[in-house]
């Protein structure tokens, strides 16, 4: 069958940790802040000294690496492009599936945001199922008024891909925008041929 519905995760796809934020914005560095994550995990940098070996490598102020890179998430602006740019184009249904409280999307991701990005979202706080579930799966596809072999998955989990393929929806493990947005091309290239 053709897909008719992209479906999203939140966290880890849309909202990334400060690390993932990091190796993010400087891919041509990801093995030199790997292995400044290690000696600091090993014990061997404090964070001041983790913070500053980073200012020194990517050429921002410790300040901002501190500020920047150091919350408890942020919104991966690539990929909500991406998910506004597949919007506007009208060929796919877009969805989101996030196992999260209403509260805590809205700092990332307001209602009114989310209104104009998915036409719509099943967030686990709402209808009492979480992924890997396959009912979740099931109901996300329900809403969007599409069959589940019409869909593809896009989440960071394994487990959840697995939940979703297991009810016939295809699914891609969100890595990198770039990677995704890559994999989607083939997967719909497969699909459509």
């Amino acid at each position: 069958m053709a897909i008719k519905a992209i479906i999203f995760d939140c966290f880890g796809v849309l909202v990334i940790s400060g690390r993932g934020a990091l190796l993010r914005d400087f891919p041509h560095l990801v093995g030199e802040l790997e292995d400044l994550r290690m000696r600091s995990d090993y014990g061997f940098l404090s964070r001041e000294e983790y913070n500053r070996a980073t200012a020194d490598l990517t050429g921002i102020p410790v300040s901002e690496v501190e500020s920047r890179y150091w919350k408890k998430g942020v919104r991966n602006e690539s990929a909500i492009s991406w998910v506004a740019q597949l919007k506007d184009e009208g060929l796919y249904k877009i969805g989101l599936l996030s196992n999260i409280g209403p509260q805590w999307i809205a700092d990332f991701l307001p209602q009114g945001e989310r209104q104009r990005l998915f036409d719509d979202e099943v967030l686990s706080s709402t209808v009492g199922i979480v992924k890997p579930d396959r009912e979740i799966f099931q109901l996300a596809a329900e809403r969007l008024g599409v069959d589940t072999s019409e869909c593809v998955m896009i989440d960071d989990l394994l487990e959840n891909i697995d939940g979703a393929t297991s009810v016939g929806m295809q699914g891609i493990v969100f890595g990198t925008t770039t990677q995704t947005q890559a994999e989607l091309k083939r997967l719909l290239g497969q699909t459509n041929a």
